[in-house]
């Protein structure tokens, strides 16, 4: 009879066991079959190495990262966008020598399951920033291959010749002799294209994307990237004329395969000429989304420029009202209600938003503003909360960004622990960084945080009230007073909530007359601003924003 019992028992066990896990399989279909709109993300956009170190060797890494989940969550974004983490001779990990492992530095294939498991425990998202149309010397594919037909990875490289002499190399015409490129601190690379044309190629790269979608293949992605950034699409590969109709031959196949797994997978693409939306490349390729470059260029009041290589002409900040309402339903006009499109102040190949405006502290604040507030997903480029400088310069190398791409100032001293100087007493970029001026003491986030008048605190502000509104978030656009010079001021409106920004752009005070609607509004935010009975004063770079 006892046996009875416990066999009795045991079923019963067994029997509550599969509907937990029925429970938990129907639960995590739901999430799949629920669409994602990215309007309610916010992308924190980093460069691993540079956040924070958590062994000592002044890399940041994954451990590292995961310790600082916490401070993701208190500024208030919800998604990670890292750049590459495959090994690379370069310090940034473009370029990889090898796709399949994650570079040492950052740690093992089980830290970054680690992490990826970390991460969606607390509630955020991850993409992985991939290039996978390159390879550099000290890739077996390359190393192997070249000079010798014969290599089982002939098919991996493009050869323009039958004896394997002549790669196809980036920046350089065809059959040019190898090229090497400077890396920092001093080593030199070749990199050639991939042969992106060859199906075995081809079937390679879509199992390699396939992996990270769902690294052990059990349908749960808690392991898995929530999506993709890919890094200089281009529908003919730099304009060669050897790999066309890319965004449709080899980039939608990948895309579709991958959300054929798990359809919410999310695909940025970071289209190539930066002077155009990229509706194209969304349209064609499959991807989600692209960045608004020509915002970025509105708001900063530059000309737009292709590619990261050719400087933008500018006359200083001088924010056209008018140019960023276009810009902004142009984009509304490309971008539906399942694509999108990604806003931005800085990343790691611009200068960093605080020197494009000299330091002008309200410049920064309105910037940010416009970043969090327009249509669009906010990214925002790690330190662009602390008011981070930097700009590019010119070093005959991969060193040249490096001022864009510092270590994150969790504190004024370089000795406290975390601080990720990796690139520290190796060059004049370490001579010029922001780290060995007087402006530490304010940048760093131990003394923004103590500081309630803080940038950080700005942003952290704004991203709770983007949050908080499904208008912000998911409402409709709408200019206001563009008869106003050196006014941008604009309603967002979703169902019953409606919500006015107006910004005085300029450094002169301002003074709007028509505002009998204004007064029956409630203001949640102000700075340099008042609202007096028959007129809106709004003294330099002055803001409001009411409901």
């Amino acid at each position: 009879m006892k046996n009875s019992y416990l066999t009795a028992l045991l079923l019963l066990l067994v029997f509550s066991s599969c509907q937990q896990n029925q429970k938990s399989e129907a639960i995590v279909q739901t999430d799949i079959d629920k669409p994602i709109n990215w309007n309610n993300e916010i992308i924190y956009h980093v460069m691993q190495r540079s956040f924070y170190d958590s062994n000592g060797d002044r890399h940041g890494d994954l451990n590292g990262f995961v310790e600082k989940l916490d401070y993701l969550k208190e500024l208030g974004v919800t998604t990670i966008l890292f750049t590459p983490l495959y090994e690379s001779g370069f310090y940034h990990n473009y370029f990889p020598t090898n796709y399949e492992n994650i570079d040492q530095e950052y740690g093992t294939k089980e830290d970054y399951i680690n992490f990826i498991k970390a991460v969606h425990k607390k509630g955020l998202k991850f993409l992985m920033d991939m290039e996978t149309q390159y390879a550099q010397s000290g890739n077996i594919w390359f190393d192997d291959s070249y000079k010798n037909p014969e290599s089982e990875y002939s098919d991996f490289i493009y050869y323009s010749d039958s004896l394997n002499q002549y790669p196809e190399q980036i920046f350089m015409p065809s059959q040019s002799p190898l090229y090497e490129f400077t890396a920092w601190p001093g080593d030199k690379y070749n990199i050639v294209f991939l042969d992106l044309n060859n199906e075995n190629v081809k079937q390679w790269m879509t199992d390699f994307y396939l992996y990270w979608v769902d690294p052990n293949k059990d349908g749960n992605f808690d392991d898995g990237v929530d999506g993709f950034r890919i890094d200089h699409i281009m529908d003919d590969l730099d304009y060669k004329g050897l790999f066309t109709n890319m965004y449709q031959d080899f980039w939608k196949p990948i895309f579709d395969r991958c959300k054929t797994v798990n359809p919410n997978v999310f695909v940025l693409g970071e289209q190539s000429n930066w002077n155009e939306y990229g509706e194209k490349m969304v349209l064609e390729s499959g991807a989600d989304a692209a960045f608004s470059f020509p915002l970025r260029f509105a708001i900063a009041g530059e000309e737009g420029t292709h590619d990261m290589y050719i400087d933008p002409t500018s006359n200083g900040v001088k924010m056209d009202p008018n140019r960023i309402h276009e810009v902004v339903k142009e984009s509304m006009t490309k971008f539906t209600d399942s694509t999108f499109t990604v806003n931005f102040l800085e990343n790691h190949d611009t200068a960093r938003w605080a020197s494009v405006v000299n330091n002008n502290e309200s410049q920064k604040r309105v910037a940010a503003v416009l970043n969090i507030l327009l249509p669009g997903v906010p990214s925002i480029y790690y330190g662009q909360e602390l008011g981070l400088t930097g700009q590019t310069s010119e070093w005959g190398s991969d060193a040249n960004h490096i001022p864009v791409r510092e270590a994150f100032p969790w504190t004024a001293n370089q000795r406290t622990s975390g601080n990720a100087l990796w690139y520290k007493d190796t060059g004049e970029w370490w001579e010029q960084s922001f780290w060995n001026s007087d402006a530490i003491n304010t940048l760093n986030l131990e003394a923004q945080k103590q500081n309630k008048n803080s940038l950080w605190h700005h942003y952290q502000s704004l991203i709770a009230m983007r949050q908080q509104s499904d208008a912000f978030r998911l409402g409709a656009y709408q200019p206001i007073w563009p008869e106003v010079d050196n006014v941008l001021a604009f309603k967002r409106t979703y169902n019953d909530q409606e919500h006015w920004v107006i910004i005085n752009t300029s450094e002169n005070s301002v003074r709007v007359k028509d505002i009998d609607k204004l007064h029956q509004k409630n203001i949640i935010f102000t700075e340099s601003a008042e609202l007096k009975p028959e007129s809106l004063i709004l003294e330099a770079y002055g803001i409001i924003i009411v409901e």
